[in-house]
This record gives structure tokens, C-alpha cells and sequence, in this order.
């Protein structure tokens, strides 16, 4: 088991009463333990609430949001700013050093437009470089990192002078997996795994992904998790896991194969 690993949490678990409180402790014991985790995290249903006080409707792309100018700045406000304290809180309340973060902040993730299919769903940016020495800056000096997934664009030099931009939060996981080059990147949902027909699959090849798309038999938010965790399992990340999140759940079992629920995504 490596002892660096990307853990990314929806928007459901940090919005269920109880659930992050439980998910800090288990972050505080596997700390604890040595491992060093980096947090990435969403907020769905918090942005979602914001956009209809503003009387604006969500609308998804392959499990991306449209997003407008005055959209993405809802995104960054609830997502660098509460969503993300409220974790860092729960964390520094069990002890964790936690340091909350913004893709933004030291230009730590550098995005440029996405385009869905040809399409554009506006402020929407994918990730082409993670400097990934603030994160290793930030654990020399004993903290763990919180990341919201807010990045920032960049000019034709690769340097931040662009837009902000909303990312997936589960792209951003995967990216941020692959520039630390950590062990296991783990997506703890609002589900048991990734279900084909019903069923929770345990596991899901990378070659079957795309068919799987195609064919309908995945949808929604899972298309950018399960493409995350493909290229996150291509850039030689050694083991990727979907599961769901309850009381008995620890992520010390999530890691380990023999107690892990939920579904492995490998080659």
C-alpha cells in the first residue's frame, strides 16, 4: 500500500448530517497510520441550491455542468469557500493538519477550455498541468491539502492569465493522482460502485469503459469518474476504487482488497 493517496469525496457526504464528521475520523486514523491522503472534493448539491436562489438551471453534458460567467463565480463561492472550510473544519476538529486550497491558489492546477464533444458548455476547463510541489511543499511542512477544484486558465505560455475555471471535481482527483504519482486514488460516492444492470460490478476493465458509456449503460456523473479513473490507472496509478460511503465504512478497508466494497478499476 502506498503511503500517499488521492481521496475525493462528493458533495453528498459532505452534505449527509453525520457523514463528515465520520469521514474525518477516518481520515485521522489512516493519517495516523503514517499514510499521507490529499483530499479533492465537490459540492453538487450545495452549488445547485445557490443556482436555483438565482432562479438558474443546471444543465449537464456528459456529466458536466454548463457553466456561465455568473455560474462560475456561484462555483467558487461555495466551492473554495464553504464547501471546502466546512471539510477543513471537520478535519482540524479530529486533528488532522488540514489546509484548505483552491486549484487557483499558487496556480496549483492550470486548466484550459473544454470542449464536450465539440461543444461548448462554457467556464468548464480541463487540467493540463498540477504543481504538484505546492502539495509536497505543504506535507514537508506537516500539513495535508484540501482541494477545491476551482483552477485557474492559462495565457499561451502555460502560465496562469486566463479565466477561471469550474473542473470536475473527479478529473481534478484523477490528475492530481497521476502528478503525485500516488498509490491508490480512491471516489467515495453517493453509491455502492459502478452498478451495470442493477448490480454493483467489482470490476471494470479499462478497455470495457467507453463501450459501457456507449451503450447507456452508464450515465450521468459517473462517465467523468470512470474516465478519470482510466487515465489515472494508464499513468501507472496502481489501484482506483468507487464506493460508497456508511457507518462501518473506514478507508483503511477501502484500500485493502480483502475488505474493500465498492468497484476496482484496473487494466
Amino acid at each position: 500500500m502506498s503511503e500517499t493517496a488521492v481521496i475525493k469525496i462528493g458533495g453528498s457526504t459532505v452534505d449527509t448530517p453525520g457523514l463528515l464528521g465520520e469521514f474525518a475520523q477516518s481520515v485521522a486514523d489512516f493519517h495516523r497510520d503514517g499514510r499521507l491522503p490529499i483530499i479533492v472534493h465537490g459540492g453538487g448539491k450545495d452549488i445547485a441550491r445557490q443556482l436555483d436562489k438565482l432562479n438558474k438551471e443546471s444543465v449537464f453534458v456528459e456529466g458536466m455542468r454548463v457553466t456561465d460567467a455568473e455560474s462560475v463565480r456561484v462555483v467558487q463561492m461555495v466551492l473554495s469557500g464553504d464547501v471546502n472550510k466546512r471539510i477543513v473544519h471537520e478535519l482540524v476538529k479530529k486533528n488532522v493538519p488540514a489546509l484548505g486550497i483552491s486549484g487557483v491558489d499558487g496556480g496549483l492546477l492550470r486548466a484550459a477550455k473544454l470542449l464536450v464533444n465539440g461543444r461548448d458548455i462554457g467556464f468548464v476547463g480541463e487540467i493540463g498541468i498540477v504543481k504538484d510541489e505546492i502539495i509536497r511543499a505543504l506535507f514537508k511542512a506537516g500539513y495535508i491539502t484540501v482541494v477545491s477544484p476551482v483552477s485557474c486558465g492559462v495565457d499561451e505560455n502555460g502560465a496562469c492569465g486566463g479565466e477561471i475555471f469550474n473542473v470536475n471535481a473527479d478529473s481534478a482527483a484523477g490528475d492530481i493522482a497521476r502528478a503525485m504519482r500516488v498509490g491508490d486514488l480512491v471516489f467515495i460516492s453517493d453509491v455502492p460502485g459502478v452498478k451495470i444492470g442493477g448490480m454493483v460490478r467489482n470490476v471494470i476493465r479499462v478497455s470495457e469503459i467507453e463501450g459501457l458509456i456507449e451503450s447507456g449503460d452508464v450515465t450521468g456523473g459517473m462517465i467523468p469518474k470512470l474516465r478519470s479513473a482510466a487515465a489515472a490507472v494508464e499513468a501507472g496509478v496502481a489501484r482506483v476504487h468507487i464506493c460508497g460511503w456508511h457507518g462501518s465504512t473506514t478507508l483503511l478497508d477501502e484500500m485493502d482488497e480483502k475488505r474493500a466494497q465498492g468497484t476496482t478499476i484496473q487494466k
